[in-house]
């Protein structure tokens, strides 16, 4: 968060960030890179944020990645000293299943993906079914997201749905994303390998940088994109 430092490289004094911070309502900031790498959380960032939170100001931590529940997201802030609510964390996954349930009022749903995203979609309602049911009798959405369990069969699963017409939705495309170790192979591969396969692109990818995970944050935060800034 380098618009936190002063020049002398310390975190920003309260008086300073108040000064830079006046013009919004409302403040999104991402977790990966910004307030942590990996498992290793970034402690002028928390210094930072604990002080933005004596502003006022709405706060709205989003991220794209969607292998953890936004349950395990609040626990995760909550041990590194933040006191968040779950209402204030929006991951691709909850916004995919917000964008399906109120887009589409729901339907059978097979998801490449791990638990965290599960947990998202069937929290909204949604059907998720499973990689046999899937293959037999077809689904109204393909989800994709981050799979550290990735395989052929997913990949074959997937492209059999899409083939027969359900909607290829990916929670992200990022190619990468930042861990302790370096970069490492985010949900677009996924994404990617699977729209090979099946011969389509995503027909709605609903993470950062697009549209539609903003609109719903600031839906979400009831304020115009105007009041709002964004960080990392």
């Amino acid at each position: 968060m380098e618009s936190q430092r002063s020049k002398s490289g310390e975190v920003a004094t309260l008086k300073e960030l108040k000064r830079e911070f006046e013009p919004y309502s409302g403040l999104i900031l991402d977790l990966d890179g910004v307030i942590w790498v990996g498992e290793r959380p970034i402690a002028e960032a928390l210094e930072a944020v604990k002080k933005l939170r004596t502003l006022g100001k709405k706060m709205l931590f989003v991220t794209n990645n969607s292998t953890r529940s936004r349950r395990d997201y609040e626990k995760r802030l909550r041990d590194l000293g933040l006191e968040v609510d779950i209402n204030e964390i929006m991951n691709s996954g909850y916004a995919t299943a917000l964008l399906l349930k109120e887009r589409y009022g729901g339907g059978r749903t097979y998801v490449v993906g791990e638990k965290g995203l599960v947990e998202e979609l069937e929290g909204q309602g949604l059907q998720v079914i499973s990689r046999e049911e899937c293959w037999d009798n077809g689904a109204d959405f393909v989800v994709v997201g981050m799979d550290r369990g990735f395989n052929y069969w997913k990949i074959a699963t997937a492209m059999r749905a899409i083939r027969q017409g359900a909607l290829f939705i990916a929670t992200n495309a990022d190619k990468t994303f930042p861990s302790e170790k370096g970069l490492l192979p985010g949900a677009g591969t996924m994404v990617a390998a699977i729209s090979t396969a099946s011969g389509k692109k995503p027909d709605i990818i609903v993470g950062k940088p697009n549209v539609h995970i903003f609109e719903i944050a600031l839906k979400k935060m009831n304020l115009r994109k105007e009041e709002v800034l964004v960080i990392g």
